[in-house]
């Protein structure tokens, strides 16, 4: 009974906790307000997170014991520096470099102190253990990029709440069945508060999330994810935890790259916020909101589907695999895209110009 009370514990105090959210941050006009780098038409409140942050700990202290707790001390303590950090970002926004020193600061915390380290990749590349040193930086490492990855998703209604319940959901279930029971309540906690939250952000949206709830959403379940690949799994649940992991963040991994690569080709500042990201990417192909999240929430379920189902392939070609079929798809969306705009434009284009255009080509 312990794991829906932390479900239903969650999604109640997210649920509740919102409309005041949503009413506080109104009446004192602190809103998300539109501009050019935004798809959002109307001024919207953006600390949606707090009520989430809320949800979480509330589950979690209502269904483990004290001592269970206290063995996730600095886990809880570097989540509550970086919701404090995603706080202020959305109150008032932070350079990037003073939030890489939160975020570093909090990963170590977790990495040294609670000993969340990545020991190896179940012999992919033939790694199945790092040198100690090495185990270390590499987890910081992949704990920071991946928290900013998954906060990078957040840009339309409902994508970034959805995703956070698919991989919650599906660490819970492992967790549970490993188990692993302070971890599979912390998963489902993070489960039932995505649930409640996205009854307010699902299309259109009455409060997003903000950094407040990305970089928390995204600090938890990489750390979760960390534990993941470290824990003894029964070998009948898993037999690729590095290609599951790869699977579960496939969308805020294959996004940041693409961003990161347009941002290179193109010139433009690597931390320069844009519209070039893969949902921007689907609204401008005339989707919804609505269908947009359900088009990339289906595809990493499909995706994580994937990876249980074929575990016995191996991980390197599974990794393979995958990343390949997300980057034709993308590519296919790109070209698609460009044709589009292509075509747009030629309609657009006044007579004289077409007409100078086609007397240069003769």
């Amino acid at each position: 009974m312990v794991l829906p009370l932390a479900i239903a514990a969650s999604f109640l105090v997210t649920l509740t906790l919102m409309p005041i959210v949503i009413r506080v941050f109104k009446s004192i006009n602190l809103l998300d307000k539109p501009d050019k780098r935004k798809i959002h038409s109307v001024s919207t409140p953006s600390l949606g997170g707090i009520a989430i942050f809320a949800g979480i700990i509330f589950a979690l202290l209502l269904s483990t014991s004290l001592v269970d707790i206290a063995t996730e001390k600095y886990f809880l303590g570097a989540t509550v520096l970086i919701f404090l950090l995603g706080v202020r970002d959305d109150l008032s926004s932070l350079l990037a470099q003073h939030k890489l020193v939160v975020q570093i600061f909090s990963a170590f915390m977790v990495v040294y102190f609670g000993d969340v380290q990545i020991h190896g990749l179940n012999g992919l590349f033939g790694i199945t253990s790092f040198p100690w040193v090495f185990n270390e930086i590499f987890t910081v490492f992949v704990i920071v990029v991946m928290t900013n990855a998954f906060n990078l998703i957040d840009g339309i209604d409902g994508l970034a709440g959805s995703i956070a319940l698919i991989i919650s959901s599906f660490l819970g279930w492992v967790a549970f069945q490993s188990g692993y029971y302070v971890d599979a309540c912390l998963a489902f906690s993070i489960s039932g508060a995505s649930l409640g939250f996205l009854l307010y952000n699902w299309y259109p949206s009455k409060v997003f999330m903000g950094d407040t709830g990305s970089m928390v959403f995204g600090f938890m379940l990489t750390t979760l994810m960390v534990k993941f690949l470290a824990i003894p799994i029964p070998p009948s649940t898993i037999l690729a935890p590095v290609a599951t992991s790869f699977a579960l963040f496939i969308l805020p991994i294959y996004d940041t790259l693409r961003v990161i690569l347009i941002r290179f080709v193109t010139g433009a500042p690597p931390l320069a916020p844009d519209r070039n990201h893969t949902h921007h990417v689907l609204l401008k192909l005339g989707l919804t909101h609505g269908h947009s999240t359900l088009c990339l929430a289906s595809y990493n379920i499909f995706v994580i589907t994937m990876a249980v189902v074929f575990q016995s392939v191996g991980e390197l070609w599974l990794i393979f695999i995958m990343a390949v079929l997300t980057a034709s798809i993308g590519a296919i969306l790109d070209r698609k895209l460009i044709r589009r705009e292509a075509a747009r434009l030629a309609k657009i284009m006044p007579p004289e110009i077409k007409l100078s255009k086609t007397h240069t080509s003769v």
